[in-house]
């Protein structure tokens, strides 16, 4: 009888010990598999500083790749581009881009619809007579913040693609008054207009 008892207490313990582990097992594979309830979620980011900001590719940035769709080479050209965010709201910006790929004889606006998501990723839709999207990260903080952005635009058969940062362009600054790539282009001589991105309603 003395035996039959200390034979169930080890039992009791064992099973006992199993439970703590299989516990801890399970709480392990639950934080393994990402965020738990939807309150962990980040809230939307805030983009209202970003409203009546001018951004611009820097010079050491400009260069781009053509694909020619006649089956000529891959050149190198100079992309600059100005972008002017006129609205902000739920997390994402609307404006009015410009571009130009001939050093400032001609520039290309197209209305922008994008968002910038609570982990700082940022896919921009670019909306002119074709539609290019944009994708990269906004890096750095405060008056430092730039966009490290990615795009390819074109035809199937023949396009442009680029990478660069852009940089917040100040009112009187050097870029400001003579943008990078262009025959002395300024930003408000390329900001005429561009096809609407209206501001977004609530329903």
């Amino acid at each position: 009888m003395r035996l039959a008892a200390s034979a169930r207490s080890l039992l009791v313990a064992i099973v006992c010990a199993a439970g703590l582990v299989l516990g801890t097992v399970a709480s392990a594979q639950a934080a393994a598999m990402g965020p738990g309830p939807i309150s962990d979620i980040q809230p939307t980011k805030d983009l209202s500083a970003f409203v009546g900001t001018y951004w611009y590719v820097p010079a050491k940035y400009l260069p781009a790749y053509l694909h020619q769709a006649d089956g000529k080479p891959v050149v190198r050209i100079p992309d600059q581009t100005v972008w002017h965010f006129t609205d902000a709201a739920d997390g994402y910006l609307l404006g009015c881009s410009y571009r130009s790929i001939d050093g400032g004889s001609t520039w290309s606006p197209s209305a922008i619809v994008g968002s910038i998501a609570p982990n700082n990723s940022v896919q921009l839709g670019f909306y002119g007579t074709i539609l290019t999207v944009g994708s990269g990260t906004l890096v750095g903080t405060g008056t430092h913040q730039q966009f490290l952005m990615q795009v390819s635009t074109g035809p199937t058969s023949g396009g442009v693609t680029h990478w660069a940062y852009m940089v917040k362009a100040r009112p009187n600054s050097r870029q400001w008054n003579s943008l990078p790539g262009t025959n002395g282009d300024s930003i408000p001589s390329v900001d005429t207009g561009c096809p609407s991105a209206a501001a977004p309603t609530v329903p």
